[in-house]
């Protein structure tokens, strides 16, 4: 197995982290948005924050990254407690060294642009694909047990490998956008 070229912040002690983010590492923050109603009757309510970390991870593994924790609402997005919490977040970031900020939004529900400092990099996951059929798909993959089979809408062609597929395709784009926007590679 390879050695991860980043890491996540969490696993970082307050000298590892203040070290890397004063060497101007680039630090990636997950997004999640989920509205409850939004979550398909046959994928449990953990679906966007397991796809969300999992993409994390793939990136933690190929980029030399700091992933800080995941940024998890569930609710309204379009309300001012989410929105908060994003600016909020982005600020401890930034008061604990963080220069280089870029989101990753898993897109399902995505965050606006408005909402994002224009300085911070929005990378969007699950891009050009149905949202409940990119969830199944990489549920299949992640954490097939999960998924409530007997409940799958009828026709539904979900495939785990798919779910493979479209995570890789994801995690090669915020990898070229990164190299694009900050020359990390």
């Amino acid at each position: 197995m390879d050695t991860p070229r980043g890491v996540w912040l969490d696993d970082l002690t307050w000298q590892e982290a203040t070290s890397r983010l004063a060497a101007d590492a680039v630090v990636l923050l997950p997004v999640v948005w989920s509205r409850p109603a939004q979550v398909a009757a046959h994928l449990p309510i953990k679906t966007a924050a397991t796809i969300a970390r999992a993409l994390g991870q793939k990136l933690v593994e190929r980029l030399p990254v700091v992933m800080a924790p995941l940024l998890d609402w569930e609710g309204d997005a379009e309300a001012e407690p989410p929105r908060q919490m994003l600016r909020e977040r982005l600020a401890r970031l930034r008061s604990l060294g963080a220069r280089r900020l870029a989101i990753l939004d898993l897109g399902l529900a995505p965050a606006r642009r408005a909402d994002i400092p224009v300085e911070v990099a929005l990378l969007r996951a699950c891009n050009g694909t149905k949202a409940d059929d990119y969830a199944t798909a990489c549920m299949l993959a992640l954490d097939p047990r999960s998924v409530r089979m007997p409940l799958l809408p009828a026709g539904s062609s979900a495939q785990a490998f798919a779910g493979e597929r479209m995570m890789a395709a994801d995690v090669e784009a915020a990898a070229e956008a990164l190299s694009a926007w900050c020359g990390v590679a």
